[in-house]
């Protein structure tokens, strides 16, 4: 049975409980009416205690992430997972309010401009060159090697309202951009710098999404892992699919959320990176 208004915010009143069983009470409780209670939780935020505060604010994030597990599930059911709807969903955790909206059209246009800049005769070597000329000198897109472990850069929707990013979140934008272009770049996860890949005469070509773009040969990608401490395997250099980039962009969220402590955010995003690679949840 549903609860009425004077119930709801009676309901809220709770979380002012003193007693940890209870309190635990009152917040699975809370969680199991779900986001209606919201507006309830909001009502009460101005004019409480700084304990309150905490509370309100604890109970309204697990709210929202229950909402967003639930929207991972449901994007996860399918084959292939859509990217684009992934790397939005990704957003919302860091930005509840997110307009995806936004995002899907500030990308339907910068497509729209590479679109006209592209001859009707080029080839995918002369298309990709051109994306990557728009993307990262025209627009200035670049990677963040000033604050590389900035959460920021790994939200798809920060990294266009900043135009800075790590080289997996750089690498989903071109790759967004490619699908409305009907480019056929691909997703290349070679560890510590996740590249973009395509077919040129035969041969692998390799974009460099943190570096401007730049373009790189097979050898020089081994070259590259080798310097940066790692072996060379032939999967490295084979296209990865959506599950596995969502992943990586997930476990980049991860990996930060732990070296701040914020541990309670990494155990989430773990979850997701299950439900992701699965597409099951297995939470109650």
């Amino acid at each position: 049975m549903a609860l009425d208004d004077k119930a709801l915010r009676s309901l809220v009143t709770l979380l002012e409980e003193e007693d940890p069983a209870s309190l635990a009470l009152v917040r699975c409780k809370i969680l199991g009416v779900g986001a209606a209670i919201m507006p309830y939780l909001d009502e009460v935020r101005g004019g409480a205690t700084p304990e309150m505060a905490v509370r309100l604010e604890s109970v309204s994030g697990e709210l929202r992430f229950q909402d967003l597990r639930r929207d991972f599930v449901r994007l996860s059911l399918a084959k292939t997972p859509d990217l684009e709807d992934g790397a939005l969903l990704i957003s919302r955790f860091g930005f509840p309010d997110v307009d995806a909206s936004v995002y899907r059209a500030w990308l339907d246009r910068v497509a729209a401009a590479v679109a006209a800049d592209i001859p009707a005769d080029a080839g995918i070597g002369e298309s990709v060159r051109r994306l990557s000329k728009h993307v990262f000198q025209i627009l200035g897109f670049a990677g963040n090697e000033t604050r590389y472990y900035d959460a920021d850069n790994s939200y798809l929707s920060r990294v266009i309202d900043t135009r800075r990013g790590i080289p997996v979140t750089l690498t989903v934008l071109m790759l967004l951009l490619a699908r409305r272009l009907r480019l056929p770049l691909y997703g290349v996860g070679t560890p510590g710098h996740f590249l973009a890949g395509f077919k040129e005469g035969g041969s692998a070509v390799f974009v460099d999404c943190f570096h401007g773009g730049q373009l790189m040969t097979l050898p020089e990608v081994k070259r590259m892992l080798v310097r940066n401490g790692y072996g060379w395997r032939p999967e490295l250099g084979k296209p990865v699919n959506e599950r596995e980039i969502l992943a990586r962009m997930l476990r980049n969220l991860i990996s930060i959320h732990q070296k701040t402590g914020a541990a309670e955010r990494a155990e989430r995003l773990s979850t997701v990176v299950e439900i992701v690679l699965t597409g099951r949840d297995t939470q109650p």
